[in-house]
């Protein structure tokens, strides 16, 4: 499969065999490719996408993901909190929820193997990769070992978006089968038993969920700094500098951006028979017709009687 898409929840859909909701956290048009190749026990995906995006949701339950940012150094990745550099690798705890945020033009590889199958051949090579190592969720590659792995990714990045034929021939196929598990496997054999520092995550990442499950319980209602912070016991400028470490934003920009999403989702559900735009927008906060359609088209780059017409 290669496909481009223009709207952000058909993008989020075809990340197979993810299970994700996406939000745009950037102004502009969206525009993202999503190119996925399935060889049977293992599957690539690459995506690549024109806006900084939020991806939260669920995995496989028999599969392990295993992703690689080509760009790090150049476009921001965060991944739990934590910023995914060019030596990392990513995402293979499958005890926890995918919660990914992506900069502009990033070009995330995803190789989603099989679980069993991952961990009897770890067993044979003499690696113990087990639910210790798993529940890291990263791993920074040894400087030895991450160029031929990092190659790979490249390389299957380059195939899946230019030469797709190749994927039909069953010798490639089968090639790609035998040399990509064992070489994931002896390059994260080979960084553990290097003792390799761990990626960190951001200090007020947990202040930063549990700002964001409070702004959930106040979908529809007005929500100010000051009352964020008092839900929270906390103040609001560990709430800014949070944010601003997560997001390169304050929380009520962020907060407003969510919003937006919401009302983007829900207009492209509703009936325009039966229901309005601001109908819709009050059910999100948005209580002013004026700014809440000029902040919603600097987002998206479109109208929401747009939104509503497009996809009624």
């Amino acid at each position: 499969m290669n496909r481009q898409f223009d709207d952000i929840d058909a993008f989020a859909e075809a990340i197979k065999p993810l299970d994700i909701k996406v939000d745009q956290l950037t102004p502009g048009g969206f525009l993202g490719t999503v190119n996925f190749a399935n060889f049977g026990s293992l599957e690539f995906t690459h995506i690549n996408q024109n806006q900084m995006v939020r991806a939260i949701g669920s995995k496989s339950a028999h599969g392990l993901v295993f992703a690689i940012a080509l760009q790090a150094e150049q476009t921001p990745v965060v991944s739990h909190g934590c910023p995914i550099k060019k030596q990392d690798i990513f995402g293979f705890d499958p005890n926890r929820e995918n919660d990914v945020m992506v900069g502009k033009n990033a070009h995330i590889v995803i190789a989603t193997v099989n679980k069993q199958a991952f961990h009897s051949l770890a067993e044979k090579m003499g690696y113990y990769l087990g639910q210790r190592f798993m529940n890291q969720n990263y791993q920074r590659l040894h400087a030895a070992s991450l160029p031929p792995l990092k190659a790979y990714y490249q390389q299957i990045a380059h195939i899946l978006s230019s030469q797709r034929s190749l994927l039909m021939q069953s010798e490639m196929q089968s090639l790609v089968r035998e040399d990509f598990l064992p070489l994931l496997i002896n390059t994260l054999g080979n960084s553990t038993t290097n003792n390799r520092q761990q990626p960190k995550t951001f200090r007020r990442y947990a202040l930063v969920k549990k700002a964001e499950a409070v702004a959930r319980a106040y979908r529809d209602q007005p929500l100010t700094l000051q009352q964020l912070g008092d839900e929270l016991g906390t103040s609001s400028t560990a709430l800014f500098y949070g944010f601003q470490e997560m997001f390169g934003m304050s929380p009520m920009a962020y907060i407003k951006i969510q919003r937006l999403n919401g009302v983007s989702r829900a207009l492209k559900k509703a009936d325009s028979k039966t229901e309005t735009v601001m109908g819709v927008a009050l059910k999100w906060g948005f209580w002013s017709a004026g700014h809440f359609s000029r902040d919603y088209k600097e987002m998206f780059g479109e109208s929401p009687s747009q939104t509503l017409r497009r996809f009624f």
